[in-house]
């Protein structure tokens, strides 16, 4: 067996010791020092990224992610990637069209720009069939960059219309199929969203509770959320005095004065300092704090409400809550003085107190929000500490709970150019830090290079040693030493020189600061419902067991007044992993059944039957209710559809037994490995 020489042990061991020393972390120190010296960009650079960081503190910023569960509009399954299908708007007259707005889908379980269609285009007319439009946008001639979570804004000619047409010639693929999908898209005609609450009608749509509706795509409710400014507020809104019990009626109302032929009103949801602080600590919040769940909002010449010109009752569901973006109501020119929002249900502000709180009531007339600053009276409203940051006289003083308000016009430019803003910075810091990196790598190249080369040399020197003679080893080895000194020498004053230049260098390292989210309490049925999608998306912790007390818990809640008799067999059972996406359809297959009996059934028993196997999970879920046809029209909608896609969605199989006065049995069954 051949050891290594003794004289070769120093050469290894510097070997070593240089190549480990080479290996210094990215972005040291040293590398940005060397760096800026030598590179005029990553100089410039600096600068500029603390501009953008401080002009980006100054624009508001947009929601971090989709409001609550509803991701927008998705068209569905397209065979053919070029295959055109469209989505249209009837906007109730014409209008003259400002502007338009199309926000990406911004989800947190799905990427920003989920489904943003690769080329489209946007056309108008005043006839439904669309046989003569004029086109406004043409992206149909190359692909559009994915926009990410910013929207895209388009401002054509201006033109009216009553109409409006998007179309996709070209959609996305994903997986193994086609399709598009978009968050909100809306039409500005001067202050207004004329597309707000419009009927819509479309070539192909995926209808998937509750994440994708065709009633998402203008609902007013998107990442944008409410059109403000950084300014802060200094109120939060109105808030009502505390009652014993939900079914309480409050009431506010704004007298303007005179009457005014009213366009539009805008109910905006409040929050408060103190919801905001518990988002920050991590505690969940969702909706706007105390927003009536069943509210009537009026118009009227007469303050007593005997005979309203106008009025529209609203009853929100678990995700038809507001969030953080107001409530929008065409009223289409209706004539009245006094506006009275009338809450006949409030939620829970804690386990006894229930309340009624709006952050801003507006009220248009063409442009311009005649509420603003005119009187307002309410039923009663808050006192004591609580108090300082609520008065009816704030619902309409220009301020959300939290920033100043802005038109909508100018608050999208304030959007658009964070977003320019965004993307530059993105851009301008990763070319730096692919610089500095750079950088580095050629100093550990030099240094490992250095190395390498001294070690040769030693190498070469020592071993030719054994051919001379001891005099000329002597000569030799003092030559060495002296080339050594003067080569190791020259490259520690280098070094001295490099750590003198950054001791007097200071570093800069740019911070982007991330904005807070929209926070708002949430009453009772709303966290619930958001408790759902949050454990949903719970994927490794998540497992057989959680999901049976997680069905339990939903039948109670859904069911509870039926007094649901729940069996599941065996009652003793093993634990497993399941899938997100497992648990996600067969959880809401298992709510959608409940909510079926709950709301058609006129049941009075319901029996709840969970059966469980080594490669099968399956829920019975049957009533005592007037039942149906099953294979009648008018029992054809989405409820069935859904269940049924569901199941193929979990490879398994669903089956509706029901007849007329005989009650109703769903069965659905599914291998829990999917």
């Amino acid at each position: 067996m051949r050891t290594v020489p003794t004289l070769l042990l120093p050469i290894l061991a510097f070997s070593k010791s240089a190549t480990l020393a080479a290996q210094v972390p990215e972005s040291s120190p040293v590398a940005e020092t060397v760096a800026r010296f030598f590179s005029s960009e990553v100089r410039e650079a600096g600068p500029r990224l603390e501009y953008l960081a401080a002009e980006l503190d100054k624009l508001p910023a947009l929601a971090k992610g989709s409001q609550g569960s509803r991701y927008g509009f998705n068209s569905g399954p397209i065979p053919s990637q070029e295959e055109a299908h469209w989505v249209q708007f009837d906007l109730g007259k014409e209008w003259p069209i400002d502007a338009i707005v199309a926000v990406p889908v911004h989800a947190e379980a799905v990427v920003a720009g989920y489904g943003f269609p690769l080329r489209f285009k946007i056309g108008v007319s005043s006839e439904a069939e669309m046989q003569h439009p004029i086109l406004l946008v043409d992206q149909t001639k190359e692909d559009v960059p994915n926009p990410g979570k910013y929207p895209m804004i388009f401002h054509p000619v201006k033109t009216t219309a009553r109409y409006v047409r998007f179309t996709t010639t070209r959609s996305p693929r994903s997986k193994d199929e086609f399709f598009w999908a978009l968050e909100e898209l809306m039409v500005l005609a001067g202050n207004r969203n004329v597309a707000a609450g419009c009927d819509v009608t479309f070539s192909r749509q995926l209808e998937l509770f509750p994440n994708w509706a065709v009633d998402w795509i203008n609902d007013g409710q998107s990442v944008l959320g409410m059109p403000v400014t950084t300014e802060r507020s200094p109120t939060n809104g109105y808030l009502s005095a505390p009652a014993n019990q939900s079914l309480s009626e409050k009431w506010i109302m704004v007298d303007l004065g005179k009457n005014y032929p009213i366009d539009e009103l805008r109910l905006l949801p409040a929050g408060s300092r103190e919801s905001e602080t518990q988002t920050r600590q991590g505690y969940p919040r969702v909706g706007g704090r105390a927003f009536p769940p069943d509210l009537v909002v009026g118009i009227s010449e007469d303050p007593t409400f005997a005979a309203a010109a106008w009025h529209k009752e609203l009853e929100s569901e678990s995700l038809g809550y507001p969030w953080g973006n107001a409530v929008v109501l065409p009223t289409h020119g209706t004539s009245g003085r006094y506006i009275r929002v009338l809450a006949r249900k409030l939620w829970a502000r804690g386990k006894s107190a229930h309340n009624f709180a709006l952050a801003e009531l507006q009220a248009y007339v063409g442009d311009d929000n005649v509420a603003l600053g005119k009187a307002v009276q309410a039923k009663d409203a808050a006192d004591g500490p609580v108090s300082a940051r609520w008065d009816p006289g704030f619902l309409v003083d220009g301020f959300t709970s939290r920033q100043r308000l802005i038109e909508l016009p100018a608050y999208l430019d304030l959007i658009a150019r964070r977003g320019k803003l965004e993307r530059e910075q993105t851009t301008l810091q990763a070319h730096r830090d692919h610089l500095v990196r750079r950088t580095q790598s050629i100093l550990t190249g030099s240094a490992v290079t250095l190395g390498s080369a001294i070690m040769i040399g030693l190498a070469w020197m020592l071993f030719r040693q054994k051919a001379v003679r001891r005099r000329d080893v002597i000569r030799l080895r003092e030559q060495i030493a002296r080339d050594l000194h003067d080569d190791i020498g020259s490259n520690l004053g280098g070094i001295v020189l490099l750590s003198e230049m950054g001791r007097r260098h200071d570093a800069i390292s740019p911070e982007a600061r991330s904005d807070f989210a929209a926070i708002q309490e949430a009453a009772e049925e709303t966290a619930e419902s958001m408790q759902d999608i949050v454990w949903l998306i719970q994927t490794d912790r998540m497992g057989l067991r959680e999901l049976i007390v997680k069905l339990r818990k939903s039948a109670a809640m859904i069911a509870g007044n039926l007094d649901p008799s729940i069996e599941v067999t065996p009652p003793q059972f093993t634990n497993r992993n399941l899938s997100l996406l497992f648990r996600r359809h067969f959880f809401f297959a298992f709510k959608e059944s409940l909510n079926n009996i709950r709301k058609h059934a006129c049941a009075t028993r319901v029996a709840i039957t969970i059966d469980i196997s080594s490669t099968s999970l399956k829920f019975t879920v049957k009533d005592n209710g007037k039942g149906f046809d099953p294979g009648a029209p008018a029992h054809s909608g989405h409820g069935l559809a859904n269940l049924q896609q569901r199941a193929a969605l979990l490879k398994g199989t669903c089956h509706v037994d029901s007849k007329p006065d005989q009650g109703t049995t769903v069965r659905l069954e599914a291998d829990p490995s999917v």
